[in-house]
């Protein structure tokens, strides 16, 4: 493994702004009638029949174009064309959502107790226990500690709600331009609040690079907000003034006008986040009696085919536990 500080800037299709996805939808790819029976198949399998899954299964077309677009495009895919509410129940499109996610790589735990679904909808529904992510307020930008989060929409609000999505790759290039003197504080490790989610044993925050390039590839791990909270823990160290001064900056960029893509979820379509390669947050939404916001969300580790981490990474690849 070989790592060290990147003082180019980061060429190709992981370097977008808004410009570049908000013209005809180029992240999005629909289901052709034939996918559709294929996933359908795949979806009445075990979950846990690896023999059947490794077979041809008339999904390796969507597979392959989805592992190309996450690893060597944007970051970002959607898959369309789920016909929720006539072919496909919620429970049955869940099931086509897995067996999807499940040729990408594995599904891992979100959470200490080790749900590998996460249903994101209002906190005041009975079956949502709370945290950010419950909220009808906006969600701060970060990323997730795992290589893959995707969505699946199952139902949407009256307003609001949308993906907001940035590059990580134009973050970088815009602080190689601005700002090369604070190259070597985004590589340093940041503790990282789990937000009461911290693995069994483990404190309540883990160290984490905002920055690392190992072997031709850089990963990005950005949650200013978390990492402004985890200072509430008497063992981290305190930001200094030039590392505080340089965190606001990319939250800055983060916000830059130009920079973020916002996409509108629509009923059945399913979301693949490259949390390596793209920073993401979420507008707030309202909810009313007839439209009431309703996501499964699934963390995806692709394991030994991901892009190589540096170690404080690589541990969390395979979600919590």
């Amino acid at each position: 493994m070989t790592t060290e500080i990147l003082t180019r800037p980061v060429s190709g299709p992981s370097a977008w702004t808004a410009a570049d996805l908000q013209s005809g939808e180029p992240y999005v790819r629909h289901l052709t009638a034939a996918e559709l029976d294929a996933a359908d198949a795949a979806a009445d399998k075990a979950a846990d029949d690896a023999a059947d899954e490794a077979s041809d299964s008339g999904l390796e077309g969507v597979v392959e174009d989805l592992v190309e677009r996450l690893e060597n495009g944007v970051g970002y895919a959607v898959l369309r064309g789920l016909p929720l509410g006539t072919r496909h129940t919620p429970e049955r499109a869940a099931r086509v959502h897995q067996a999807i996610a499940r040729r990408l790589g594995e599904i891992v735990p979100q959470n200490r107790d080790g749900d590998l679904v996460s249903v994101l909808e209002d906190a005041h529904h009975p079956a949502q226990p709370g945290g950010t992510y419950a909220s009808k307020a906006g969600a701060p930008f970060h990323t997730d500690p795992t290589d893959i989060v995707s969505y699946l929409c199952l139902a949407t609000p009256t307003s609001g709600g949308a993906r907001v999505l940035v590059s990580a790759a134009t973050v970088y290039n815009a602080l190689v331009r601005e700002h090369p003197e604070w190259l070597d504080l985004v590589y340093r490790e940041y503790a990282t609040d789990w937000d009461g989610q911290e693995p069994t044993g483990e404190p309540g925050w883990s160290p984490r690079p905002i920055f690392s390039y190992v072997d031709d590839a850089l990963t990005c791990s950005l949650s200013p907000k978390r990492i402004m909270s985890a200072m509430r823990f008497e063992d981290v160290p305190r930001l200094g003034a030039e590392e505080m001064t340089c965190l606001m900056y990319l939250e800055s960029l983060l916000r830059r006008p130009g920079t973020a893509v916002h996409v509108e979820p629509r009923p059945g379509d399913m979301e693949f986040v490259n949390n390596h390669a793209v920073i993401h947050s979420r507008t707030g939404f309202v909810d009313d009696a007839d439209h009431r916001r309703r996501l499964h969300r699934l963390w995806i580790s692709r394991g030994a085919a991901g892009r190589p981490l540096v170690p404080a990474l690589r541990r969390w690849r395979a979600g919590v536990s």
